[in-house]
């Protein structure tokens, strides 16, 4: 671009021949003509707000067959519950691109949210891939090529992160490994994208209590894998010599509990939960952690009892838990 005498402006453009072919005589009849040129760019160019304190993108996105949903950030719907005032956290704006055939082909899926007015932005976005131009689709429709320019820019980048989203959804789909069940889909929620800053949400409204129950079954889960794996040195080095007298005959060793637990399946009235059943279920693969999610109770209070439990049949078997 030059900047030429009286306020012109000079612009040069390059092309390769190929892409002329048929076109040379055409673009020949515009010298000393006046030519009204659109182009499009090949990116679209987005802001993402995100928190300035936690680096964390304020929207996320759920992706699925019928489209893309905004996620509602779990910590204000928490907050509004509790009715507990929103704290205003600082909020900030980072520039993002994404390539502008990703934002039109997630236009033209029809999953995209619909654009406001009347105007047939979709129907443009569609006639545009065709090769139709600016100037045609504003003679057609009765304004200017500049205004249709406007509004279909406008528009792509209104949906622009919702096509990131998209895009990493159906990349996602595409490279999923044979035979994957939907719910490992789930596990890993590659659909959403943006995630609002988890560590925000329990700020003001719970304890902490919920964190330390998680952490308890999480170490009990290890522990049990821990014991389930120790060789004989490493049983030796922790003080529990295999060799040593009488070591491999306490009736308190945990596998020997849990033995006579499936075995005898004890029950006391006392403790209300079927712990022969559960801890089938933990042979069979289950944490700690998941089996308190399915019985709904915290997992503090399922530790305790499970302890409380072991300790019970272990008296029963004259030892200590």
């Amino acid at each position: 671009m030059n900047l030429k005498p009286k306020g012109e402006v000079e612009i040069v453009l390059t092309t390769d021949l190929s892409s002329l072919r048929g076109n040379i005589e055409r673009i020949s009849e515009m010298i000393d003509q006046k030519v009204h040129v659109a182009m499009d760019s090949t990116v679209v160019s987005y802001n993402v707000q995100i928190n300035a304190r936690t680096e964390k993108p304020i929207k996320s996105y759920r992706v699925d067959e019928k489209g893309v949903h905004e996620v509602k950030p779990e910590g204000d719907q928490l907050e509004m519950d509790l009715d507990v005032a929103k704290r205003q956290e600082p909020i900030k704006d980072v520039p993002e691109e994404i390539g502008r055939e990703v934002v039109d082909a997630f236009i033209l899926s029809g999953l995209a949210p619909r654009p406001e007015g009347w105007y047939p932005i979709e129907d443009w976005v569609a006639q545009l891939s065709k090769g139709v131009t600016y100037q045609w689709l504003a003679e057609e429709n009765g304004i200017s090529s500049g205004r249709i320019i406007d509004l279909v820019d406008e528009y792509r980048r209104a949906v622009a992160p919702s096509a990131a989203a998209w895009d990493a959804w159906r990349k996602n789909k595409v490279e999923q490994p044979a035979g994957e069940t939907e719910a490992d889909e789930d596990d890993e929620d590659p659909g959403v994208l943006h995630e609002v800053g988890d560590e925000d949400l329990n700020d003001g409204v719970e304890s902490d209590h919920d964190e330390e129950d998680a952490e308890e079954l999480e170490d009990l889960d290890k522990e049990e894998e821990t014991e389930d794996t120790l060789s004989d040195w490493e049983r030796q080095v922790l003080g529990e010599d295999p060799q040593t007298p009488g070591a491999s005959d306490k009736p308190a060793d945990r596998a020997d509990i849990e033995t006579v637990i499936l075995a005898e399946r004890p029950v006391f009235e006392d403790i209300p939960y079927d712990f022969p059943t559960l801890l089938e279920r933990r042979k069979g693969g289950e944490t700690w952690m998941q089996i308190a999610g399915t019985l709904g109770i915290p997992s503090t209070k399922l530790s305790a009892a499970w302890s409380k439990y072991k300790k019970r049949v272990a008296e029963q078997q004259g030892g200590a838990a």
